[in-house]
């Protein structure tokens, strides 16, 4: 049984990425015979939406855009909601309706005073299109479309099977391995299209008969994915029209692609499971296409990762095939992380790419089924957007890796440390206290660390929560040793293995020193944010223990330098090995107080 599922997961690994696309590409080579031109009477009436949220940035050049696209005048209405704008968005396209009025569009803006998010504004502003209009185009405020877009799309809808048109996806200034996915994404679309039906859509642009719209659930993800596997499922075509192109402007920078990823990411399990009509046997040729595609592209993370797995069991069985695999596998891996470390070609970085998506994706499925994306999608910054996801994951590794490590190697320790305790005072072994951990977009953690006792029992009681001073009389004989050497931080190791604390991040603090810290300190809480606190860090091997607000202060400096090299893989794996060197160093002369 494990080697069948080891065999057919290798299968499904090796059709998705090199059978599949190089065989819909073949056989969606053909193209579909020219279309007669509609004269202007026989011209649908078109309404074209966009819901808008603090565009200000490419609100100007979308409606310059809208107001040059040729289609006649009168069978043309431009629709657009503000979704709380907080911006002059809106006074921005009222300035443009006396131009549209001039060329005889009728523009309608639609102001909410508070934001609700894109799917609740489709619902509302999409079916008053409707109810006017024979076709709905949904559009991007940041998307500029073909001038003849909406010639070339209509032209498509004399097919009375066609419900839906999309258009081509390019970037104006895209990343490397962004642009090389969606090249790549263009030409399997339109051999989709050639077989039967583009399987979704892009937000950019896309065309909707109007009888064929059905309002969203408020949760949904990806909503230009949805909204034409609904034209599909109603026994409609959806066509990719080459001759249309939508150019994304916006600039992507890594952080943005991987916040998009883990988006679609948790929007394509969400499919999965409301596309499952595609099972009917009337949807045969289309569901090969969703399976083979977009369903693999799902759960190929999870395939990958129980690949590895297996690989590791059988190889420890004695398999050499098995062992061959994971040398392959490693291999791979490996080449797909080295242009994090500036490593850059082609194919590394379109594997990089690859490997990117892979991660972002895996990361988006689980957030979508712990409910992080209940309410559906808002555009939202997460504080901890600063980091690399491959940085988190590899810092994270590291942590398990050097803790286990840490607590094998002292593990010997551990006994001759809790009987010395015992004999030189009173009270317990080990001390616990509540510290404040990492911050994240919508909650601070809270955890017990775990020391060995350096203080008399009780060493509070009296004087209540102080910071440790020099030559401390409420440090015990022993206890001032371990704190010299360090040693008294060893069970620490437990709660970097529980996921509560990083081998170097900033200073765990306590929440009643964070509360006057923060109001003394500006900037003092984001020290953590989307980071965990550490054992070790850049300030306390620079600086030492805290003793004033003064000491704080001049920490808060190291640890926000610390956040810094976060932003890429090699920066911090430099940094986090000249944290360690340090530490050792620390240990060694026993500067600890």
């Amino acid at each position: 049984m494990l080697w069948f599922v080891y065999i057919l997961l290798g299968v499904l690994i090796l059709y998705h990425h090199l059978i599949y696309l190089p065989l819909i590409l073949r056989l969606g080579k053909e193209e579909k015979d020219p279309v007669s031109p509609l004269t202007p009477t026989e011209k649908p009436t078109l309404g074209i939406t966009m819901c808008a949220y603090n565009e200000a940035h490419y609100i100007e050049d979308k409606m310059a855009n809208l107001l040059m696209l040729d289609y006649p005048a009168d069978k043309l209405k431009i629709f657009v909601l503000c979704d709380g704008c907080t911006d002059d968005t809106a006074k921005r396209i009222q300035r443009w309706q006396p131009k549209f009025a001039a060329a005889g569009i009728e523009l309608t803006l639609i102001e909410q005073t508070t934001n609700r998010g894109k799917l609740e504004s489709i619902n509302h502003i999409v079916p008053l299109a409707c109810k006017e209009c024979d076709l709905v185009a949904l559009t991007d405020v940041s998307a500029l479309i073909s001038v003849d877009a909406l010639q070339q799309a209509v032209l498509n809808f004399q097919d009375n099977r066609v419900g839906a048109v999309t258009s081509q996806y390019l970037l104006a200034d895209g990343l490397e391995g962004e642009q090389q996915y969606w090249r790549w994404q263009n030409k399997i679309r339109n051999a989709e299209s050639n077989l039967g039906s583009v399987i979704g859509g892009n937000g950019a642009f896309y065309v909707l008969r109007s009888s064929l719209f059905q309002p969203l659930p408020l949760d949904t993800i990806n909503d230009d994915f949805m909204l034409p596997m609904q034209v599909i499922q109603q026994g409609y075509q959806v066509i990719l029209n080459q001759n249309i192109n939508s150019v994304e402007l916006e600039p992507t920078s890594l952080k943005q692609d991987e916040q998009r990823r883990k988006r679609i990411g948790a929007g394509n399990l969400q499919q999965l499971i409301r596309c499952r009509f595609l099972l009917h046997p009337s949807y045969l040729n289309k569901a090969w296409l969703f399976f083979s595609g977009k369903g693999l592209r799902t759960v190929m993370p999870l395939l990958l990762f129980v690949f590895a797995a297996l690989s590791i069991v059988l190889a420890l069985q004695g398999s050499s095939i098995a062992l061959v695999m994971i040398i392959a596998q490693t291999v791979g891996y490996g080449l797909a992380l080295l242009p994090e470390f500036g490593i850059r070609q082609r194919i590394l970085t379109k594997l990089n790419y690859i490997l990117r998506s892979y991660v972002a994706s895996l990361s988006g499925m689980m957030a979508y089924v712990k409910g992080e994306f209940s309410q559906g999608w808002r555009r939202q910054i997460h504080v901890e957007d600063y980091q690399s996801r491959i940085t988190r994951t590899a810092k994270r590794t590291s942590d398990i890796v050097i803790s286990l490590t840490g607590l094998l190697l002292t593990l010997p320790l551990w006994p001759c440390i809790a009987l010395a305790i015992k004999l030189d005072s009173p009270g317990p072994i080990f001390f616990r206290q509540i510290r404040v951990g990492q911050i994240s977009h919508d909650k601070v953690e809270l955890f017990h660390m775990i020391k060995f006792r350096t203080m008399v029992q009780d060493a509070e009681k009296a004087s209540g929560a102080v910071w440790a001073t020099k030559n401390d009389p409420r440090i015990t004989r022993l206890g001032r040793f371990l704190r010299e050497t360090r040693l008294d931080e060893i069970p620490q190791f437990l709660n970097v293995l529980k996921g509560e604390m990083s081998m170097v991040g900033p200073r765990p603090e306590r929440p009643e020193f964070c509360h006057r810290l923060q109001n003394a300190l500006p900037y003092y809480a984001e020290r953590t944010a989307g980071l965990k606190p550490g054992i070790t860090g850049l300030a306390q091997v620079t600086t030492g223990y805290d003793g004033s607000v003064d000491d704080v202060k001049q920490k808060l400096q190291w640890d926000h330098a610390y956040s810094v090299s976060l932003s890429s893989p090699k920066n911090w794996l430099y940094m986090d090995f000249f944290i360690l060197v340090k530490t050792v160093g620390v240990i060694l002369n026993r500067h600890g107080q």
